[in-house]
């Protein structure tokens, strides 16, 4: 579980973050929402570390990361799995090698066994015999699982995604999709996924927090959503962008 509390945030005198609180709970798929600008890039950099907040606290099954507790952000990291937007694959490694690459760092198990745990997260995203390739090689969604089998190498407790379906057509989205969720309950990690995918909103958001110029509008799951009465989030799921899909799943 990672708590956010009153969490602030600016950039120079613009405030980016204001006084935020949320709860993101262990075992289930966490999603952040929100409009571009809205803030949620920058809650999800704060919650990995990328960026330090200027007031509030973040806690980690309650390890505190902020303020004079910063430190402690050493020791978590080796417990959090992360898929960028890009997927951030080093295109000079083989796809067995970025694989193993955290297990590099942190892992004092022998060669053997680093590759014969990078192989089982290969099969365990469904790709079998492209350890030899290189990223150049691979289609976007395979770029994307082998993002996901390198951010579980470690077995991590708090997996964090970037909008994992970004660039992706809608059936590799959904597949993208449906690992993240059964991998999220197998592992019974803390995952959070900031997404703009209405379709992941709806098919696989357990807990859901709505981000609106800098402040949390509205958290909670899936099935509420569409009984919201808050008007910055319905304006959101109206927009003309996502009105076709929404107005379907209603009707």
């Amino acid at each position: 579980m990672i708590e956010v509390k009153r969490v602030t945030k600016f950039f120079d005198a613009k405030k980016v973050l204001d006084d935020v609180d949320a709860l993101f709970e262990k075992g289930k798929v966490n999603l952040i929402i929100g409009k571009s600008g809205s803030g949620k890039t920058v809650l999800l950099k704060s919650l990995i570390g990328l960026l330090p907040v200027d007031s509030g606290t973040i806690l980690f099954d309650g390890r505190e990361i902020t303020g004079p507790h910063a430190k402690v952000m050493k020791e978590i990291r080796q417990e959090m799995g992360v898929v960028f937007q890009g997927g951030a694959l080093f295109d000079s490694l083989s796809v067995l090698d970025n694989v193993r690459f955290p297990l590099e760092i942190f892992s004092r198990a022998s060669e053997e066994e680093k590759r014969d745990r990078a192989l089982f997260c290969l099969r365990r995203v469904n790709l079998n015999d492209v350890e030899h390739l290189y990223p150049a090689e691979l289609s976007g969604g395979m770029k994307k699982r082998v993002a996901i089998a390198r951010a579980i190498v470690l077995q991590p407790r708090y997996l964090f995604c970037d909008e994992p379906n970004s660039g992706l057509d809608p059936l590799t989205s959904v597949v993208i999709d449906n690992l993240l969720s059964e991998l999220t309950h197998e592992y019974g990690m803390t995952t959070i996924i900031n997404t703009h995918d209405m379709n992941s909103v709806f098919e696989i958001g357990e807990n859901i927090v709505f981000i609106h110029e800098g402040r949390k509008e509205w958290e909670g799951d899936r099935e509420a959503l569409l009984r919201s009465d808050n008007p910055a989030l319905n304006e959101f799921l109206f927009t003309s962008k996502f009105n076709r899909m929404v107005k379907e799943r209603i009707i």
